[in-house]
């Protein structure tokens, strides 16, 4: 579960009253055409396939909140990444009615309570088959529909018209708002759009490389790298492409395990974060246990990994991303100064310059990662990498909050001024050198870390 605070959207009251009043008075004079309620025709569902359903009003995507799977954990919205919590599967519950399930805790959509009125919450719950738990698709224009509820008769939206991620989705009277109306992009059972950027030759072949560890040859070495395919590969699918480098002294199998904290941790919870379905992942091995990149050799062998993969698997080559931890994080920086135009973004975790940096000169989407009270690698070289890029990409020059020491927090600032394309994001947390810190207390944990979700997102939105 992501460990950061959200902060849900207000009611807007006020809003909703005089926008029905409006309504109510244009309809008394006659030019207010009756919402429809007939049965959805834009949507044809199918009950095998998986899907994100985006909201017309503010583009974001519905969504499990904190990645919970326990009864009654509310449903929001958040910004598309198209994450097992944001997947859902129609089930037909017949007469027209579908419940909505999700990928990510197999609940359901559920009405808080069976209630009726306006404005209560909508939520996830174990499927029962109930009314409050079947929705009907309503047409609106665009291939837009809305979802209604056989219970209450009532639409689902997003509560307030709201923008913001974390946003309440609640029911209210079908108004044909755009804050109800729904886009279903599938993502599983059927062909998909491929997202912007080129695809790589693997595209459309049967592939040889399949999950585990891998060898090849690079600089005159042997060099050794673990592969994690999407559950269900598709190869006319261009998949995200995510190398996630390990610390000094750690291994790949460390890095595809997760360790200690198993599969939530793993790849720095990216294979989690990605719902197991839109990323390749990949946890190379360095020589020694280690990033030292003599000559160039560790970028020459991630761009040798890179030409065996997309040879091989469909990737989108304008997502390419690499994160890591410490020697990992200076590993990621190398390839942000040497490799800005084969990569779309990095997030370094705890890193500085220690891999190199060949180049530096070129834009690249940045985040870093860096504990207040670091004494292996100090937050002041943390902050000189990001002020690489923030001069890179033209941003807005500022001095980001960063958390008290004792407060156990951590702080996330996006720069502004920023080129379009190529934001800047800085996170200071107050903890040591460490990749999966948590609000509240000064352990960590793979399993309850912040890092992992704010990592991903900023990822996700390429």
């Amino acid at each position: 579960m992501n460990a950061e605070a959200h902060t849900a959207s207000p009611r807007r009251r006020g809003w909703r009253t005089g926008l029905a009043a409006a309504a109510a008075a244009t309809l008394a004079a006659g030019g207010l055409v009756a919402v429809n309620s007939a049965p959805a025709s834009a949507a044809t569902v199918d009950t095998n396939a998986w899907y994100v359903l985006v909201n017309r009003n503010s583009g974001k995507a519905l969504d499990v909140y904190g990645l919970a799977t326990n009864d009654g954990a509310r449903i929001s919205q958040w910004t598309r990444n198209d994450g097992a919590n944001q997947q859902w599967q129609f089930v037909d519950s017949g007469g027209g009615y579908y419940r909505l399930k999700s990928r990510h805790s197999g609940k359901v959509l559920d009405v808080s309570n069976w209630s009726t009125a306006d404005g209560a919450a909508v939520q996830q719950w174990t499927d029962h088959n109930g009314a409050n738990q079947q929705f009907r698709l309503a047409d609106s224009d665009g291939g837009h529909v809305r979802l209604i509820n056989r219970n209450s008769n009532k639409a689902v939206e997003v509560q307030g018209a709201s923008t913001a991620d974390g946003a309440n989705v609640v029911q209210y009277s079908d108004w044909n708002g755009a804050n109800q109306q729904w886009q279903l992009v599938q993502i599983g059972g059927g062909p998909t759009n491929p997202p912007p950027g080129g695809v790589s030759a693997g595209c459309g072949k049967t592939p040889t490389l399949r999950n585990g560890t891998h060898t090849i040859q690079s600089s005159g070495k042997t060099r050794n790298f673990i592969l994690r395919m999407p559950n269900n590969y598709n190869n006319t699918t261009p998949y995200r492409l995510i190398f996630a480098f390990h610390w000094r002294g750690g291994t790949a199998n460390e890095i595809d395990s997760g360790g200690t904290s198993g599969q939530a941790w793993s790849y720095y919870g990216q294979w989690e974060q990605s719902g197991n379905n839109s990323a390749v992942l990949v946890a190379p091995q360095g020589l020694g246990n280690g990033w030292a990149n003599s000559g160039g050799e560790d970028v020459t062998f991630v761009d040798d990994m890179i030409m065996r993969i997309e040879n091989d698997l469909c990737v989108n080559t304008a997502r390419r991303f690499a994160t890591g931890f410490s020697w990992g994080g200076g590993m990621s920086y190398a390839l942000a100064c040497a490799r800005a135009t084969v990569f779309r973004a990095v997030a370094v975790i705890a890193g500085a310059q220690i891999s190199g940096c060949s180049g530096g000169s070129q834009p690249i989407a940045y985040f870093g990662l860096h504990g207040i009270s670091d004494n292996v690698l100090s937050i002041s070289q943390g902050r000189a990498l990001r002020d690489t890029f923030v001069r890179n990409n033209g941003c807005a020059a500022m001095n980001p909050a960063e958390p008290a020491p004792g407060s156990r927090t951590h702080i996330t600032t996006a720069y502004s001024g920023c080129r379009a394309g190529y934001p800047v994001q800085w996170a200071a947390f107050d903890n040591g050198h460490m990749p999966g810190p948590v609000d509240g207390t000064y352990a960590e944990s793979g399993v309850t870390t912040w890092t992992k979700g704010e990592i991903w997102r900023f990822f996700a939105q390429f």
